[in-house]
């Protein structure tokens, strides 16, 4: 679990030559910080008197910003149990023609489950990137830079779930469930693509 982990700890594993935790870890992880920024220029704009019109509404950001952060973190360790399950998929026996076919089964469905994941987290991202923009216009704007740092980070999470949600369904033979997903993939990450570029450009336009 990552929670389990120290940074360090956390850094090492990646680094090693096992598989996971790998690059769909690191973008529920990516996503994750990104909404720990989040909450931490609501937790800066709040209570704050020149802020006080936007109270309300940053006490929702934060809770939504809370919740997505420990989402983040969950989905994070799942895409390395999915991995997991894939990996011992391909290991089941494959001597006879019953036991290929079980086995093909297996791979593809254990495959499927993994694309969800990465799937999950952009799905979020999607909500995350729209916080990213509200604290960026509206948030304590001493933090406007931590602002943009978390818009940056829920795109790049963003973009690191598609790739992983491409490279499981090139393996893919259900057509259907493939073109499906690479819709919902391409159409979630251009609406990310845009709220993060204008919220980068609120940024700039501040600093």
């Amino acid at each position: 679990m990552i929670k389990e982990q120290s940074f360090a700890e956390l850094l090492l594993n990646i680094s090693s030559k096992s598989p996971t935790p790998g690059g769909g870890t690191v973008a529920g992880m990516s996503a994750a910080v990104s909404a720990s920024l989040v909450s931490m220029v609501c937790n800066l704009t709040i209570g704050k008197n020149k802020y006080r019109h936007y109270e309300d509404e940053m006490k929702k950001i934060l809770a939504h910003a809370e919740k997505l952060r420990e989402e983040f973190t969950l989905l994070a360790d799942k895409d390395a149990e999915v991995f997991n399950e894939v990996m011992k998929a391909y290991s089941l026996p494959h001597e006879t023609e019953e036991q290929k076919n079980e086995r093909k089964y297996a791979v593809q469905e254990a495959t499927k489950r993994a694309s969800l994941v990465p799937m999950d987290v952009l799905r979020r991202c999607e909500a995350l990137a729209q916080l990213c923009l509200a604290v960026v216009s509206k948030g304590n704007e001493n933090s406007i830079s931590d602002a943009g740092v978390a818009a940056i980070l829920a795109y790049a999470a963003a973009q690191s779930a598609s790739l992983n949600i491409l490279i499981n369904l090139s393996t893919i033979s259900d057509e259907d469930f493939v073109a499906k997903l690479k819709t919902e993939q391409a159409r979630v990450l251009k609406i990310i693509k845009d709220i993060v570029e204008e919220a980068k450009h609120i940024v700039e336009e501040k600093l």
